[in-house]
């Protein structure tokens, strides 16, 4: 190849990578849910499309980021539901945060602690 020919397939690779990084979105779909606070203080990702499929780039909560399973706020959900969280918390052993606020939880459920302390779509008393 001469270098015409190098320079120009160069041009014609950056602008071709320009037009299809400008077509993706900022973000994937979803919120991040509540800081886990667990120990990853340092930066594993930057934006959202670092992550694999519909994982997002999330705060850990002591200045790290991590990718982390996106909780979706349904639509015209209301932001507090009627009832109150058990007060004994239920559910399984779940650690992990299932949810950030009622309006992520479908139906009447409410995003309350469960028995290990995470959030969790619960059946309201």
């Amino acid at each position: 190849m001469g270098c015409n020919a190098v320079l120009l397939l160069t041009v014609a690779v950056v602008l071709l990578s320009e037009v299809v990084i400008g077509q993706q979105p900022s973000e994937k779909p979803g919120s991040c849910p509540p800081s886990p606070g667990i120990g990853i203080c340092a930066f594993t990702c930057s934006s959202d499309f670092q992550c694999l499929g519909s994982q997002k780039c999330c705060s850990t909560g002591c200045g790290g980021t991590s990718c982390m399973a996106p909780v979706s706020r349904l639509i015209g959900a209301p932001s507090v539901k009627k009832g109150s969280c058990p007060a004994e918390p239920k559910g399984p052993w779940i650690c992990s945060h299932m949810c950030s606020a009622d309006a992520d939880c479908r139906g009447r459920f409410k995003c309350c602690k469960n028995r290990c302390g995470a959030l969790t779509c619960q059946k309201p008393e």
